[in-house]
């Protein structure tokens, strides 16, 4: 297994975990958030001492707003994100949609390496949001874009894509309320569902055979590819 080297002039390898331990791919994200500019740090902290975002278990839908947590337990690492956009062979005109995005990795790694592809990423958490898109100022990405949204809302359903990426967040009744919602997109067209976490990938094994018994899943180990 080699040592995953940081490049300023690319930020993003393609690499696998093959190559590289997951902890290696951690800390090169840590240098790559250095180098793009991200306050990762300041904003978490202040989100810790904020009241504005405590667990919210009255909802309907508890929503869990995951503060306190190391940036690199919130986020994938850049290297995987390549790696899965790779997996994907992308075209010009596509769109991949983030759901519950964080500060907006994808966003990055689409720009400079697949342009003429779309990116909405949806994050609740507002600080977030307003980061990724300051450091996003300085970057000519006009394809992609980060905003601020609950994903739980009763009346919210995700935009029309061809690829969605979903990390365990939230509650287990927000990641099958979102499962629901693409649910509906896939029966117009195929799409493909990206799961990272332990319950996403459990919960579409155990209720969602329409992602999960159309076609072979593509199982790696902190992430499967589903086609529905």
């Amino acid at each position: 297994m080699s040592k995953l080297e940081f490049n300023p002039q690319g930020p993003f390898p393609l690499v696998t975990y093959d190559e590289c331990s997951y902890q290696q791919a951690q800390e090169h994200s840590v240098l790559v958030d250095e180098l793009l500019g991200f306050r990762t740090a300041e904003v978490e902290t202040a989100l810790l001492k904020s009241s504005a975002y405590q667990v919210q278990a009255d909802q309907n839908i508890p929503v869990q707003f995951w503060r306190g947590l190391p940036v690199q337990a919130l986020q994938t690492p850049y290297s995987e994100i390549r790696w899965i956009l790779d997996l994907l062979n992308l075209q010009p005109g596509e769109t991949v949609v983030d759901l519950g995005c964080g500060y907006g990795r994808m966003a990055f790694v689409l720009g400079k390496h697949h342009p003429g592809v779309n990116f909405v990423g949806y994050e609740l958490v507002a600080e977030r949001v307003d980061e990724g898109n300051r450091v996003l100022q300085s970057f000519n990405y006009p394809s992609v874009k980060i905003v601020t949204q609950d994903l739980t809302a009763p009346d919210f359903i995700p935009v029309k894509a061809q690829h969605y990426f979903l990390f365990d967040y939230g509650s287990a009744a927000a990641v099958d309320k979102t499962l629901e919602d693409l649910k509906t997109h896939a029966k117009g067209e195929s799409i493909n569902v990206i799961a990272r976490g332990r319950y996403t990938r459990h919960r579409i094994y155990q209720a969602h055979p329409w992602l999960a018994e159309i076609n072979e899943p593509n199982v790696q180990e902190t992430f499967t590819i589903f086609k529905s």
